[in-house]
């Protein structure tokens, strides 16, 4: 258990997670330092299947969720913090300067925590069971579901979709280190590369850091993840 003064300093720390699109305070990078195993994992072609017999992109019912009328694709981010409470982030290869994490669509069969772990390993490489000190925490509620959305155009217009509802999975890496040593941003399970370099950064950064549609969805994350984060690290 961590001293009172730990915990007192943990807690502001924490606090500071939750105020990330009103705060611009930087909290330093510390290194890190972990292993992650490269073992590739079928996955059942339902799951995958993303394209069409003649090779047009399509998109599950399962996958799509209603929100004050409009229809919006689920998307499972995974959100991975580290015994600071800093949070990893990758620099988006199709928009360079901006910084997100992991994520990806929600899958026929998959749930939002199942989607995140897949997703996680698709582009960083790190999954539970085979990256040293990795844990699943737990799913954040969409609660208000509207708060999680995002417009987006492109193929997801052409479904008929108004754009992305943003479901978090929280993830626990107990280190510190610099997540470049370990990190694998190939694209993995037959996946597109989606990040060039990834950090650890406060929630702060990560809400001033990211493109700006999905800033609004990361506000929200950072409330309800902060009470979270601090019960799971004044544990440890």
């Amino acid at each position: 258990m961590l001293a009172a003064a730990s915990r007192a300093c943990l807690g502001a720390r924490v606090g500071s997670f939750a105020k990330g699109a009103h705060s611009r305070r930087a909290l330093r990078f510390l290194p890190l330092r972990a292993r992650c195993g490269r073992t590739a994992s079928s996955t059942p072609a339902a799951m995958a299947a993303k394209f069409g017999k003649n090779g047009e992109r399509v998109y599950p019912e399962e996958g799509k969720v209603e929100v004050d009328g409009k229809f919006y694709r689920r998307c499972a981010a995974a959100l991975v913090f580290n015994l600071n409470g800093d949070v990893l982030l990758g620099e988006r290869l199709d928009r360079p300067g901006s910084w997100g994490m992991p994520q990806g669509g929600v899958e026929v069969n998959e749930n939002a925590s199942v989607a995140a772990v897949r997703e996680l390993y698709e582009e960083v490489g790190m999954r539970v069971g085979e990256t040293s000190g990795l844990e699943l925490v737990r799913s954040l509620p969409c609660e208000p579901s509207r708060l999680f959305c995002y417009p987006a155009g492109g193929w997801l217009a052409e479904q008929g979709l108004a754009g992305q509802r943003l479901e978090f999975t929280l993830f626990h890496l107990a280190t510190t280190e610099d997540p470049s040593g370990f990190v694998n941003l190939s694209g993995l399970e037959g996946e597109n590369a989606e990040f060039k370099r990834v950090k650890w950064a406060t929630m702060a950064e990560a809400v001033e850091a990211v493109w700006g549609p999905k800033r609004l969805p990361y506000e929200r994350c950072a409330e309800l993840a902060a009470p979270i984060i601090e019960a799971h690290l004044g544990r440890s």
